[in-house]
């Protein structure tokens, strides 16, 4: 016997042969000190990936040497630092596809906001121009006017003070708030300021006019009534000036009911942009011999987003339905039809075995976009997840909402299995040293590691039971139990077929001695491919024979996950 240690320096959790025959879990940055087998030819020390079993590599050593698994396997070494690449691609692919995506939210978001902002800052902009012009007419006229006698100039200028008044409010109103009130008004903010400061310049020289008109007459004393609130108003902008200027108003020094209509603003152009640009009921092109896809697995979201916004454009036939929190629909149910003869109020009872928030109405909207694409002769498309083809379906659709509550009671085991000693034993292992970093399915090598811990820990009946469920999204189980209970034809599909290729890598070593190629990221447990095809969303003319076209339903599970 003897010692030698292997450090795991890859991206991805590593396992190595024990002289019992077991498997040691080294997780990335850690090392474990292994007794070898000694051979007639020297020591081998045997290691695999624990994503991809099938994937070994062997290396001989001498007792008390330390191997590196990148560089000491050989073959096994340049491919798991393919695997590694390939994954740090997709997670950088998916991290610059969530990042412009929530741009996007939010450019939508501001742009719906600024636009409720400008459709109230329209109403305000009457409403002050109202209130400007009429006074500024009245002091038109009064300047028009010459006094006959001492009582007729004394009531022209008292009728002067609440014109005065009014325009003095507005100035100082607008000059002492000139960056706060911005957002109340939108894009009318300055029209309104540069009218206000306008108009209280022809008012002072209404009032010029007004004053010389008197003084011409005889009546220069009404100045003293004319005057002194022109004046007063004068000093205060002044100081309104300076202090604007010496304490910018920002929009994080508002007042709290700024704030508060800031914040209703925004939550109302976010319901806005849900149900006009997240919200999607399907888009089924009625066209015989037309692929349309009948269930989608939501937790590509990449994929899906292409597929939505193909559906929209009606390059793509689609039955799906999206129906997130927040959009009207979501949480609310619709009844089953008596001729089906269901249990349950609504439709949430068959599908998930008891009333779900997010609600059922999508299924009612996905029932009648599948019975169009029936009717119309397209063409049904199941999609299934990546190398799960053919997987993952319920028994029946009657059996389907006990299947789902029986998946969610073995699936919220795994809340207290974090919270358990084999857990914390794993992470002190080094499971924190996995990425969590999501790829394009939404998972990442934490949570897929996690997730394998916790399948362990499962009786064999209960793992095999979520082993079994492995392949469609639970909405996605019932869709296709309903599309077999109406016995509609469908076709089943790789989801892959609309996820972005990886392209090819090759190692080309110093000497002459022929490699493999480096490979792209596989699904968990599935074999190895030395070359990859890059993919892409369906072409027509090359995949005709297959049927041609996307009905999908990524309805969830809150909402509408899948």
């Amino acid at each position: 016997m003897a010692a030698v240690s292997v450090t795991n320096d890859l991206h991805a959790p590593l396992e190595v042969k024990l002289q019992s025959g077991a498997w040691q879990v080294i997780y990335p940055q850690k090392s474990f000190d292994v007794e070898a087998s000694e051979e007639a030819s020297g020591i081998f020390v045997e290691v695999r990936l624990r994503e991809s079993p099938e994937m070994k590599g062997r290396c001989h050593a001498a007792g008390g040497s330390s191997l590196r698994a990148s560089a000491d396997f050989e073959a096994f070494s340049r491919q798991a630092k393919g695997r590694d690449r390939a994954e740090a691609r997709e997670r950088d692919r998916e991290a610059k596809r969530r990042e412009e995506a929530q741009q996007r939210t939010d450019a939508m978001i501001q742009e719906a906001a600024d636009k409720r902002r400008d459709q109230a800052g329209f109403k305000q902009a009457m409403f002050v121009c109202a209130s400007i012009v009429l006074p500024l007419a009245l002091l038109t006229w009064f300047a028009s006017i010459a006094p006959g006698s001492a009582i007729a100039a004394a009531l022209l200028a008292s009728a002067t003070v609440p014109l005065s008044c009014c325009f003095s409010f507005w100035s100082l109103l607008h000059v002492a708030k000139t960056d706060s009130d911005d957002f109340h008004y939108g894009k009318y903010f300055f029209r309104i300021r540069f009218g206000i400061q306008l108009s209280g310049i022809l008012a002072l020289a209404l009032l010029t006019v007004l004053t010389v008109q008197h003084v011409r007459t005889g009546f220069g004393w009404t100045a003293v009534i004319i005057w002194p609130v022109p004046l007063c108003s004068g000093l205060c902008f002044c100081a309104c000036l300076v202090d604007v200027h010496n304490n910018h108003i920002t929009i994080n020094n508002l007042g709290d009911n700024s704030k508060a209509a800031l914040e209703r603003e925004r939550k109302s152009a976010q319901l806005e942009v849900r149900n006009r640009s997240i919200r999607f009921e399907g888009s089924v092109i009625c066209e015989r011999g037309r692929p349309c896809v009948a269930s989608w697995p939501g937790k590509y979201e990449g994929a899906w987003e292409a597929l939505v916004s193909q559906g929209r454009n009606r390059q793509v036939s689609a039955a799906v339905v999206f129906l997130p929190h927040g959009t009207d629909d979501y949480g609310k149910c619709d009844s089953i039809p008596l001729a089906e003869g269901l249990p349950g109020t609504c439709w949430c009872t068959p599908l998930y075995g008891e009333q779900k928030p997010w609600g059922c109405r999508w299924f009612t909207k996905w029932r009648e976009n599948i019975e169009t694409a029936v009717e119309s002769g397209a063409e049904l498309e199941v999609y299934y997840f990546q190398n799960r083809v053919g997987q993952g379906k319920v028994k029946s659709f009657d059996t389907a909402g006990d299947d789902n509550l029986q998946r969610e009671e073995i699936n919220n085991k795994q809340k207290d299995f974090e919270g358990s000693p084999e857990f914390e034993q794993a992470l002190h292992a080094g499971l924190d040293n996995l990425s969590k970093w999501p790829r394009g399915d939404g998972s990442s090598q934490y949570s897929r590691e996690a997730r394998r811990l916790f399948l362990a820990s499962l009786s064999e009946t209960e793992r095999e039971f979520i082993a079994a469920s492995e392949g469609l999204g639970n909405s996605q189980k019932a869709e296709v139990a309903w599309l077999q209970k109406k016995g509609y034809a469908y076709w089943e599909v790789d989801v892959s077929t609309w996820l972005p290729g990886e392209g090819v890598e090759k190692y080309v070593p110093a000497s002459a001695e022929p490699q493999p190629q480096m490979c792209s990221r596989q699904e968990d447990d599935s074999p190895i491919s030395l070359s990859t095809v890059p993919l892409r969303p369906f072409d027509y003319n090359l995949q005709a024979e297959r049927c041609v076209e996307l009905a999908t339903v990524v309805h969830a599970e809150g909402p509408n996950a899948v």
